[in-house]
């Protein structure tokens, strides 16, 4: 079983861990030491002791990437914040004595984000060698300046970008500053944007402020940014459209950062409607936002503004993660209200669908996709070639574990894909499979697929023991190690929900 296929499988625990975890070599076995009773903890699962279990089967894989998934996932995971410090603690101890190719060099920027989750981004800072007269130029500073930020500690940021982030990098970081001062902390948006000096990034400034504050004379000053781009094409745009569509685009996205919804209106009266090629990206740009925080009313507003082209759509999966912890009537919120965005609605339904089976929402995740007609839509398209397929897939597995049998068969009796039907006899079959397996006749060890189908259906069980033993069966260590860091995972999040 290859590396890339291990990380395919169970991207939802691993993907941002193993991401950077790739050019890791090793030597097998790891010496990480362990402190658990497999037996025990199979028949009383619980996370102390799977996670410990992820650990055990982390030793056995010789690449090292199982063991720093599974230390990185309960570094940024774990509930319990002392326990993180535990588990960071152990992932240093581990990495002096690791045979793994440039695992100390990998410890700093982990160490770093568990300071700044913390609040101590003083020594997030000097992890990553941030605090000297010549920094590391290797260093990233960008996203740890605006994750400072989004605690409220705007006037703390100013100085570090000044003196970490490239000239030409700046004023792009300070707008992002001020859209975030103009949420958390307004008080503090007259010192960000008093810092800003490129021309161009002042007015879109202007234009985010006017949009917080509601202030309807920002048309005029578009309008005269857009007559002077007519004119003069060399700065600050590049031609009248552009210089419309971006200081539009920041209006509406101010008005969202101060919650300001009937600012938000009346900018999306004055602004041209998004109707080219190119109002796709910033029409992209709001849509995630309004998705993210779950403001349904505000895509109500929105969508009769979105009047793409034929063959331009928005893009709606990049940056999108955090919708997932919102609650799940404000993810039905969100799909009940997509019919407003037109020929968007299925990819907003369908991600909203995929966000309440994340969170464990299953029967609000098939009353979603069954009331706004995407089952129906699922019986007119190729299965294997649309969204739509995968979207089923992952909700299918989640219903099948979920249960009851009674609302199993209600879904099952409306589906007439041949595809959609041909991939739920899989899974059943996977799910007798995995009963059998439970109750300990495994028989031949399943591909690395099936294993996946069958730990969806356990987790979405809700039966830990069930989703434990799974994980237990699991004959490869690094396939095992993944499984058990999910199952812990998903013990966390049920037992915070």
């Amino acid at each position: 079983m290859t590396r890339a296929l291990r990380i395919a499988l169970f991207s939802a625990v691993a993907a941002s861990t193993l991401a950077f975890a790739l050019p890791l070599a090793a030597q097998a076995p790891h010496a990480i030491e362990t402190q658990a009773d497999e037996a025990q903890c199979v028949a009383q699962p619980a996370p102390v002791c799977t996670a410990e279990l992820a650990l055990k089967a982390a030793r056995e894989e010789p690449e090292g990437w199982a063991a720093t998934a599974a230390f990185e996932a309960f570094i940024a995971n774990d509930p319990d914040l002392a326990a993180r410090d535990r588990w960071m603690a152990r992932y240093e101890a581990w990495a002096q004595v690791a045979t793994v190719d440039g695992i100390r060099d990998r410890i700093v920027p982990v160490r770093a984000e568990h300071l700044a989750r913390k609040g101590d981004f003083a020594g997030a800072y000097r992890e990553l060698g941030l605090d000297k007269p010549q920094p590391d130029t290797l260093s990233e500073p960008s996203v740890l300046i605006l994750d400072e930020a989004r605690t409220g500690r705007i006037r703390d940021t100013l100085p570090r970008v000044e003196r970490l982030v490239e000239s030409d990098s700046r004023d792009d970081l300070r707008l992002e500053i001020l859209e975030i001062a103009l949420a958390r902390a307004p008080a503090e948006a007259d010192a960000v944007e008093a810092t800003i000096r490129d021309r161009f990034t002042r007015r879109m400034a202007q234009a985010l402020r006017a949009g917080a504050r509601g202030d309807p004379a920002i048309s005029r000053s578009i309008d005269e940014w857009a007559r002077g781009a007519r004119a003069n094409q060399t700065a600050p745009f590049d031609d009248p459209d552009t210089a419309r569509r971006d200081a539009w685009d920041m209006v509406l996205r101010g008005a969202i950062a101060a919650n300001n919804l009937d600012g938000f209106r009346q900018a999306l009266a004055a602004r041209p409607a998004f109707s080219t090629p190119a109002d796709a990206e910033g029409a992209s740009k709001i849509l995630r936002i309004l998705m993210r925080e779950g403001r349904a009313e505000w895509i109500t507003a929105f969508g009769p503004a979105l009047k793409l082209p034929e063959g331009e759509a928005v893009s709606v999966d990049e940056d999108i993660g955090p919708m997932r912890n919102l609650p799940a009537d404000r993810l039905a919120a969100v799909a009940r209200v997509a019919e407003a965005t037109g020929r968007s609605r299925g990819a907003i339904v369908d991600t909203a669908v995929e966000m309440l089976v994340a969170r464990g929402s299953v029967a609000e995740a098939r009353d979603v996709f069954v009331s706004l007609g995407r089952l129906d839509e699922l019986n007119r398209v190729t299965f294997d070639q649309e969204r739509i397929g995968v979207v089923f897939e992952t909700l299918w597995r989640s219903i099948v574990g979920r249960g009851p049998q009674a609302d199993i068969d209600a879904v099952a009796a409306r589906i007439t894909s041949q595809g959609a039907k041909d991939y739920m006899a899989r899974v059943a079959t996977l799910a007798q499979r995995m009963r059998d397996i439970a109750a300990g006749n495994k028989g031949e060890e399943p591909a690395d697929d099936e294993w996946a189908i069958m730990l969806d259906v356990a987790i979405a069980s809700g039966d830990p023991v069930l989703m434990t033993r799974i994980a237990a069966a699991m004959k490869d260590p690094g396939l095992r190690s993944t499984a058990f860091v999910q199952v812990t995972r998903n013990l966390w999040e049920r037992a915070g929900r």
